[in-house]
């Protein structure tokens, strides 16, 4: 009897960490193959095929609860993320690739850095520990820092200085928080169930934790250099920087807020307080952008703002989760169908059709209205436009934030929206303005399936954004 059940338990866990345990084989055979120096083509299937395998067995795994000593803890609202992640991973690797091949490049170490980011992001999504978060913040910075350094040159070796600075702060916030955490509560967890010796010292281990975790969101005050940051990375390495990373990092501010035991509303109030400046901060840098980059850079600061906002209301309404899930939906969508298209369009052989500026897209919409219009579904549900997921949301928020009576709240919301609408709307206008666009697309396998599931996604966009139940009964499920 009690053989069966631990022969029960051994393979209970075994498959719920089926996933973790195939990216860690992907990555020892890529270690592998760059050792043997095999051809790139080996090391891209070894990455992908093993991405969709983890995938495959996260979905299927029916078992929604395990915990390992609070190492690795998997549940149905971690699972879901865990999907998030696979899938985006998958995509990000197909753009990289034929990144990669447009571009001339041999850089068979960025598939063993990819998948190291998978498996750090992975964990940070499914741990409750405070050192397994450090640790994987470290093993981020690292792979990240790599994978920038795909070619030596003036631009890359500075954005990897900063990033490398960015990193570095980051880590260092986040072990003083720990430690001071950890003295008051005699605890490394961060769901703690410790009693606290000291309030305020455990509090102020939360906030310096909070700005390390600022530093990896670019949430203001401490988002600085993520504009050169972002205008000098290669576009599918936009993917990994302001969607992977930071979905992984937010999901960590999602149990500090929603989980984390606290006496009082500091901490609460703090993360407000962020929230509200970056959007508004955000959006005003955005307003006078002309650079699609730096567009995407300082709008994604204001967005970040949004949904942390959105996590300040679940704190306090524990109905208003499913808006939560569908507004990190509804941004991981847009960010990732903007930058597909992007992509698309971009011509890495030629550096006069580089698509950095709103000038590169002038007259877009008569040679290719399809891409365009594609774009501009994405661009409306981001602004929130009616009929889109992203109108959803708004509406939601500023529903539960009326009811709450915090009419400054809701002013600076409905001004900032304003402000989103006007350079959003200033992309929109660049694509139709009457001059002749010389760019040619020259389409391959792999952008053809990028322009398929961009296709489908911003229909979804459309979908949910006509029936949200669609998506809240989903998240019901997971709840």
């Amino acid at each position: 009897m009690i053989y069966e059940y631990f022969n029960t338990m051994i393979n209970y866990e075994l498959f719920t960490l089926l996933p973790l345990i195939i990216i860690g084989g992907s990555i020892f055979l890529v270690t592998c193959t760059i050792i043997l120096n095999c051809t790139t083509v080996i090391n891209y299937i070894i990455t992908i095929v093993g991405v969709f395998c983890a995938l495959i067995t996260t979905i299927i795994n029916k078992h929604n609860i395990i915990n390992i000593n609070n190492l690795i803890v998997i549940n149905s609202h971690t699972k879901l993320f865990n999907i998030l992640i696979l899938i985006i991973s998958i995509i990000n690797i197909m753009q990289i690739n034929n990144w990669m091949k447009l571009s001339n490049i041999k850089y068979d170490e960025v598939y063993l850095f990819i998948l190291i980011t998978i498996i750090s992001s992975y964990l940070l999504i499914n741990t409750n520990h405070l050192a397994v978060i450090l640790l994987c913040m470290e093993l981020t910075s690292i792979s990240l820092i790599g994978v920038l350094n795909y070619k030596t040159s003036y631009y890359i070796v500075s954005i990897s200085i900063k990033y490398m600075i960015i990193s570095v702060v980051t880590l260092l916030l986040i072990m003083l928080g720990t430690l001071l955490i950890y003295n008051s509560s005699h605890s490394l967890l961060l769901i703690t169930r410790h009693i606290i010796s000291n309030e305020q010292i455990y509090t102020s281990g939360l906030i310096i934790l909070l700005i390390g975790i600022c530093f990896k969101l670019s949430l203001v005050p401490c988002h600085l250099w993520i504009s050169s940051i972002y205008q000098h990375v290669p576009i599918p390495i936009l993917v990994i920087l302001n969607i992977t990373v930071k979905l992984a990092t937010f999901v960590i501010l999602f149990k500090l807020i929603l989980y984390t035991l606290l006496s009082n509303n500091d901490f609460v109030h703090i993360v407000m307080a962020i929230s509200v400046l970056s959007i508004t901060i955000g959006n005003f840098m955005t307003l006078s952008q002309t650079n699609l980059r730096k567009i995407i850079a300082y709008s994604s600061i204001s967005h970040i703002g949004y949904l942390s906002i959105g996590l300040v209301i679940a704190y306090y309404n524990n109905n208003f989760i499913p808006i939560v899930f569908s507004n990190i939906v509804n941004y991981i969508i847009t960010n990732l169908n903007i930058i597909t298209i992007i992509h698309i369009i971009t011509n890495y052989r030629d550096k006069k059709h580089n698509m950095l500026s709103l000038s590169s897209y002038y007259g877009i919409f008569y040679k290719y209205p399809l891409l365009t219009s594609l774009l501009i579904v994405n661009i409306l549900s981001l602004s929130g436009i009616p009929i889109t997921l992203g109108f959803i949301n708004k509406f939601y928020m500023f529903l539960y934030i009326s009811n709450y009576h915090i009419w400054w709240l809701m002013i600076t919301m409905v001004v900032t929206t304003i402000i989103s609408f006007v350079y959003y709307l200033r992309i929109i206008g660049s694509t139709y303005k009457q001059i002749n666009y010389n760019n040619v697309i020259s389409y391959d396998i792999t952008k053809i399936i990028c322009l398929i599931y961009t296709i489908i996604l911003s229909l979804l966009l459309l979908i949910l954004g006509v029936c949200p139940n669609l998506l809240f009964n989903l998240f019901k499920t997971y709840m």
